[in-house]
Parts: C-alpha cells; sequence; structure tokens
C-alpha cells in the first residue's frame, strides 16, 4: 500500500494534512503580506465602490492625504480636502484635475475650538448639494510630512511636545468626530476611517508619546465602534506601519525632544509605498472592516507576535528597544532588523 493510499484511507489524517497545508499555505503568505491576512483575504474592493460617494479627508495638503485624495477622485469619488494649509489644498485640488463641483477645499485647524470644527463638519455635511459625509477619513497626524510623528527618548522629550502630539493625534480627530457624528447619525449612515498607526498595537521605543496618542486614539474609535454598531455608521480602524511619504525634496518632519526637526533617513525597505497603502485603505474601508494593520515586516510580525504570544513580543522588544530608541533618536532606521541585532 502505498503512502497515499494508507492515508486517503484514514480520514482523519486527510483533515490533519489538509490543515496542516491550510497552516503553511498561511504562514508562506504571511512572509510575504503588506497587511494582515483578512484584509488581503477580502481581496481589491469594486471598482464602483467610491462611485459619486463623498470622502472627506483631512490632512489632505500632501504626504498620505494628497495620495489618499488622488485615489479617491481616481475611482470616481467627490472629495473634500482639508488641512490648515490653504494653498497646499489648492495645489493638491489642482492636481486632481476634477471639476469644481466634485472637490471643495475646507481648511480648518484641528487644533482649533470646537466651535470651529462644529463649522467644518457642518460646512462638510452640506457640501455637494448637501449630500452628507459618506467617509470620513482621519488621516491628519498621520504620515502628512508637517511634523506628527517623533524621534526622541521619553527622557528627553519635553511637556510641549508631549501635549503636540497628543492634541494632533488623538484630541483633535475625537473633536472632529464628535462633531460630525450628529451628521451622520441624522442621515443614518457614513464611515469614520481612522489612519491611525501599528504603534498603537505595540510598544514603539524612540516613540513613546506618539505611540501614547494612537493609543487613544485606538481606545476611544473601537470603543465608538460598539457604541454604533446598532446603526448605519461603521468605523475601520487602519493601523499602518511606516509609509514612505518622505523625498530628498521634501523630508519628513518629525517632533525631537523640543520641537520639529528634519529626519535624517528619508527612505528605507521597510517602508510602505504610499499608492499601495491607500489602496489598503481604501479596500478597508469599502470592506467595512473593523481593524485592519497594513505594514511590512518586522512591524507587521511584531504585530502577530504580540497578538498571539505577547510573553515572546516583551522579550523580543526589550531585547532590541533601547538600541532601537537611540536609532530613532538619531535620525536612523528603527526598522533594520539587522542593526537592532547587532
Amino acid at each position: 500500500m502505498s503512502a497515499a493510499d494508507f492515508v486517503l484511507g484514514h480520514p482523519a489524517l486527510v483533515v490533519v494534512g489538509a490543515a496542516i497545508s491550510f497552516f503553511c499555505y498561511k504562514l508562506v503568505r504571511l512572509a510575504f503580506s503588506d497587511a494582515d491576512l483578512h484584509l488581503l483575504s477580502l481581496g481589491m474592493h469594486k471598482s464602483n465602490a467610491f462611485t459619486d460617494k463623498v470622502v472627506w479627508i483631512t490632512g489632505a495638503s500632501q504626504g498620505l492625504g494628497a495620495v489618499l485624495a488622488k485615489y479617491f477622485a481616481s475611482l470616481g469619488a467627490r472629495v473634500i480636502l482639508s488641512s490648515r494649509d490653504t494653498s497646499k489644498l489648492t495645489q493638491v485640488k489642482q492636481s486632481l484635475g476634477l471639476l469644481d463641483e466634485r472637490v471643495l477645499v475646507l481648511p480648518f485647524d484641528l487644533g482649533s475650538p470646537y466651535e470651529e470644527l462644529e463649522m467644518a463638519a457642518a460646512a462638510a455635511d452640506s457640501a455637494f448639494g448637501s449630500a452628507g459625509v459618506d467617509y470620513l477619513i482621519h488621516n491628519a497626524g498621520k504620515m502628512d510630512q508637517q511634523g506628527d510623528t517623533q524621534h526622541a527618548l521619553a527622557s528627553e522629550t519635553t511637556a510641549a511636545v508631549t501635549d503636540a502630539l497628543i492634541q494632533l493625534n488623538a484630541v483633535g480627530p475625537i473633536k472632529l468626530t464628535r462633531a460630525m457624528l450628529p451628521h451622520m447619525l441624522r442621515r443614518n449612515r457614513g464611515r469614520i476611517v481612522v489612519v491611525g498607526s501599528m504603534s498603537s498595537k505595540l510598544p514603539s521605543p524612540g516613540q513613546a508619546v506618539y505611540a501614547a496618542a494612537k493609543m487613544a486614539l485606538y481606545g476611544y474609535f473601537s470603543s465608538l465602534a460598539t457604541e454604533l454598531a446598532d446603526t448605519n455608521v461603521g468605523v475601520t480602524i487602519c493601523c499602518p506601519g511606516p509609509v514612505a511619504t518622505g523625498s530628498e525634496e521634501l523630508p519628513r518632519v518629525v517632533y525631537g525632544p523640543a520641537g520639529r526637526i528634519v529626519q535624517n533617513a528619508t527612505g528605507s525597505s521597510n517602508r510602505l509605498d504610499p499608492a499601495r497603502a491607500a489602496q489598503l485603505i481604501a479596500s478597508a474601508a469599502a470592506h467595512g472592516v473593523d481593524e485592519a494593520w497594513i505594514a511590512q515586516h518586522p512591524v507587521l510580525a511584531m504585530g502577530y507576535i504580540f497578538q498571539l504570544v505577547p510573553r515572546l513580543g516583551w522579550l523580543l522588544l526589550k531585547m532590541i528597544g533601547p538600541k532601537r530608541a537611540r536609532l530613532i533618536k538619531d535620525g536612523k532606521s528603527g526598522y533594520n532588523v539587522g542593526k537592532l541585532i547587532t
């Protein structure tokens, strides 16, 4: 009797073999992934998923925000562009090649008094003939090259930098959401898409305050998602790892210990292409997933380790944490595995 005949003659072995094969397939796919396996298994969104939908993007003046604007516009969406910089928003609008009736520049500052955020929300809701907002993309403070992230040791970070990072990355988006929610609930539709960070899922040495802000953001929006579960208003939390938004012409600006500094390292093989990040964020929104991890390795791998084997995750990060913090402080990549373990 051949080995194949033996296995086929025992149903339990067939089941075990199939399970092992499936596990190996998933393991191999994970090794070459740039997002969590659930999101990848859903595939690309439909080509008409955003046709005539109103998509409001904060932090849209440059970086990932500008890439998101171009991506949604290419899919037939009507877009609202927001940030503090009117001139840069106008440049992004012109680059979209859309008619005026399909794009609105809506400048405001996330740090403004709540009343001004309410005015911005009302203006977005009444845009395009009072069509309402189908997707609010919270991208402000995420890889827009204006200085939202942090490259500093926690022990050296000033109170002013702490306040700025928390305001930009947590308080602002939370307050804007509170201003927009009544409009979405009145219409009983809409989705809030949060461009958070993988630092909300695992420790981030060298970026402690930034991670704290992103964890606060995750805590708020995950709780909000459960509160809204019996409505047609949804929440999708995207957790990207590093995205290659910098360039020699426009280097990324980050927070150092006492203020904004230019990041020395503008590129890294471990950073995700912004166009791919935009595609995955759009797919997560269209599929209505609750949470999506969007990152290359080693960040994606560490996310799975912390989720599945937290004790091992702590051991690994305590081993590499001090060196990573110093690398990031010096403006170097904190994602190079070779440098972290040597």
